[in-house]
């Protein structure tokens, strides 16, 4: 150990102490390697820390300043998983022009969700390079791993908790929302490393990782989960089955989980009071009898329609969403009277600030990286799995745009397409590979 951290910290100095020299190609080495070690924190942050992981963010975009080439960089940005990401920016950044009447730090705090959508080129470059991109979803399903065991202590011993929700059981850190995204996405990802591993014949390795996914299915089930987890999770299952079995396979596993659903749900009082307070929350706007989350996000929708139909080809402009709102909220009472900047829905919010513009934008971002993990292995099904899970959760949600799961996306996607790119640039192959089905 003392070893390992004398060697770690001799890498740090000669980073920063080197520029030139004999020594300059040992010096980048050491500057990529610190680089990518700040990636790793903030993976394994994630799942806990909103302030670490945007201080790890912070230092890995510094050190990759020092790292890139630019013009390897900016030639990696033709790639259509770059450039579709460019054009929500460039939209969003325009958008400031034309939000008439909206103060300009309600401007700025519009444009700030999407700027993290700039990560995905610098992944892309950068981890199309690395070889310790792996280290990164190691980082993340341990974090996960450790906060669902934490999960368990905290269901029985809510003392113990960080930040303790009595409305939430369960939940040590962030939200239940926050911690179900994060549980699905490493129970889908450990799924498909079983039955890597056990093609390959690693049976250690697809045992511990049947136990862990099986682990977080669990604690969803039982624990905690967030009621938009209940609509994609099975839908996840449905693609992870057809891409990993055959035809006759396939139909005898959704079968199997059908069953497995309704079993888990006659067993679950967590499953089960989840899905009954939907039906008690949509009667309770339907009477009027108060606020409640299924409330909310019907009149946020139906507002954000009306919004829409005022300004449909460009929006309000970045930032407007908020305004809008107040405006509206002015002499109302009740659900009416609720301000917000935002409508729980990806498409809405970006239909109220950039209109169909944003729309289209946003829709070929997601149909441009669903198209460059079509191929097999399991690197493309990681980021297969995050834009599938990002495009249903964001039905509910604006998950694009909030903090945990748009970092989620930014991180899955820029690295699996980065890691994809290159190795159809060094095979000399388009990044479509042999299916997976037989």
């Amino acid at each position: 150990m003392y070893i390992a951290i004398k060697r770690e910290l001799a890498d740090v100095w000669l980073a920063f102490s080197t520029w030139r020299g004999p020594n300059r190609a040992l010096a980048e080495a050491a500057r990529r390697k610190g680089t990518e070690n700040f990636a790793i924190i903030a993976a394994a942050a994630l799942p806990w820390s909103t302030s670490i992981a945007s201080s790890c963010a912070l230092a890995f975009l510094i050190a990759f300043l020092t790292t890139m080439k630019p013009g390897a960089f900016f030639r990696s940005l033709k790639h259509p998983a770059s450039l579709s990401v460019l054009a929500i920016c460039l939209i969003a950044l325009l958008g400031l022009l034309w939000a008439v009447d909206i103060p300009w730090s309600d401007r700025w705090r519009g444009l700030t969700p999407i700027a993290k959508l700039l990560g995905i080129p610098v992944l892309i470059y950068y981890f199309g390079k690395s070889e310790r991109s792996r280290y990164i979803f190691f980082a993340f399903a341990a974090s996960c791993t450790i906060l669902m065991l934490f999960s368990w202590i905290v269901l029985f011993f809510p003392n113990f908790a960080i930040h303790y929700k009595s409305d939430q059981p369960g939940v040590p850190v962030k939200n239940y929302i926050d911690q179900s995204q994060g549980f699905v996405f490493c129970a889908f990802a450990l799924a498909a490393v079983t039955v890597e591993a056990y093609r390959k014949n690693k049976r250690a390795v697809a045992i511990l990782s049947a136990v862990i996914a099986t682990a977080l299915l669990a604690n969803l089930a039982f624990v905690n989960v967030a009621r938009t987890a209940l609509v994609y999770s099975p839908i996840l299952a449905v693609l992870f089955a057809y891409r990993y079995l055959d035809r006759r396979r396939f139909w005898i596993a959704v079968l199997a989980l059908v069953l497995a659903a309704a079993g888990l749900w006659a067993a679950s009082p967590n499953l089960q009071n989840k899905t009954a307070a939907v039906l008690t929350e949509y009667q309770v706007r339907m009477t009027d009898r108060g606020p409640s989350s299924v409330g909310q996000r019907l009149t946020y929708w139906d507002k954000s329609i009306r919004f829409f139909e005022a300004a449909p080809v460009l929006g309000h402009g970045t930032g407007a969403i908020r305004t809008l709102f107040q405006r509206d909220a002015v002499g109302k009472t009740g659900l009416e009277a609720m301000v917000t900047g935002n409508p729980h829905n990806q498409t809405l919010l970006f239909a109220l600030q950039w209109g169909i513009l944003g729309c289209l934008a946003l829709y070929a971002m997601w149909i441009t990286h669903l198209w460059t993990f079509r191929g097999s292995g399991l690197v493309a099904w990681f980021g297969l799995l995050a834009v599938a899970q990002n495009i249903l959760s964001s039905l509910f949600n604006s998950h694009l745009s909030d903090f945990y799961q748009g970092w989620l996306y930014v991180i899955v996607v820029g690295i699996a397409a980065g890691r994809i790119y290159e190795s159809a640039d060094v095979h000399g192959t388009s990044a479509d590979s042999s299916s997976d089905r037989r």
